[in-house]
């Protein structure tokens, strides 16, 4: 009798080490992982659960995106329209966001340079986009609402960022079909001003200035660089002047101007205030330092619509508004 009971204490465990390994090994069947990556499901009829997707942002941090994002909050006006031309509703705004009815009507997380971490509590988005150029101090107060923080550089997005931006977006949040179909629409507006550039006017090189105590010229990765780009002109400005990654507008000096001699002067409008822009038109024609230029001599130095700003205008507006103003300007 006591060898029995000896051999059945023996055997008593060797069952308990059998059910562990049968349980592992059916964990391990319920529970694969396809060649791509995903975990499947074989007990779901091959369901497929896909894990987020990981790239990194401007910061050079590797961020994961949740799966099918629907609360996402772009905290700089020209990558909220990008949402929209994607086909994204932003779940808030930011102040200076003015082009479409339904975007203003958004609920506002204050302006891009002060921005009311609690307003964006409040909407508890999935993803936050933050500008590395005027969010990264407030980096930490935005992870802390616990939704993944992309910071971007919208001026770094592409060669023409006005443009490539809804690619950008539209590779990140899978609407790659959305994007591509703007920008190809984009694109053949943009051709088709370019045209009529070439053929009334003789305008080639351009330089687009905000008025000031320092001469702040724009950048080709600017908005307003990515217009002349699009329209096919030649931005003056070089690519790597100190301050460039700072900043959209730059100092650039009246010497350089002067040698690089533009067929076309843009002065940014300050506001739509028809006689002040002319009166800082006129400022530059008086003066001594301009007037040996082409444009001044040609008359062909003027205001840059306030409309035609990322913020206020869609890029198609931008685009016809710049292009009906160099039309304007004078044929051949």
């Amino acid at each position: 009798m006591s060898n029995i009971l000896i051999r059945k204490h023996k055997i008593f465990p060797l069952f308990i080490i059998l059910a562990i390994i049968v349980s592992l090994f059916w964990g391990c069947a319920q529970n694969t992982t396809s060649s791509d990556g995903e975990a499947v499901n074989n007990a779901n009829d091959g369901a497929t659960v896909k894990s987020g997707k990981t790239m990194t942002d401007h910061m050079g941090r590797n961020v994961t995106i949740p799966e099918s994002p629907e609360k996402i909050l772009a905290l700089q006006a020209s990558i909220m329209e990008s949402l929209f031309c994607i086909g994204i509703i932003p779940v808030g705004k930011i102040d200076e966001y003015k082009i479409r009815e339904e975007g203003v009507a958004l609920p506002s997380v204050g302006s891009y340079t002060n921005v009311n971490i609690e307003a964006v509590y409040e909407l508890q988005p999935d993803v936050i986009i933050g500008n590395t150029r005027y969010q990264s101090s407030i980096l930490e107060s935005l992870e802390a609402t616990g939704a993944t923080v992309i910071m971007v550089d919208p001026e770094s997005i592409g060669e023409i960022p006005l443009i490539d931006s809804a690619a950008y977006w539209g590779e990140v949040f899978d609407e790659t079909e959305n994007a591509k179909e703007y920008t190809e629409y984009i694109r053949k507006i943009a051709n088709e001003l370019k045209q009529r550039i070439e053929e009334e006017t003789d305008i080639n090189r351009v330089v687009i200035l905000q008025d000031g105590d320092t001469i702040l010229a724009a950048q080709k990765t600017t908005s307003y660089g990515s217009i002349l780009s699009l329209l096919g002109l030649e931005n003056i400005v070089p690519d790597d002047l100190p301050g460039s990654k700072d900043a959209c507008l730059i100092p650039f000096d009246v010497e350089t101007i002067i040698q690089e001699d533009p067929d076309m002067i843009f002065v940014i409008a300050s506001s739509n205030d028809a006689e002040q822009n002319k009166a800082i038109i006129q400022k530059y024609k008086n003066d001594s330092k301009w007037q040996g230029l082409s444009a001044v001599k040609n008359n062909k130095i003027m205001t840059l619509p306030f409309k035609v700003k990322m913020g206020r205008s869609s890029a198609e507006e931008m685009l016809r508004t710049t292009a009906e103003t160099i039309l304007t300007a004078g044929g051949k």
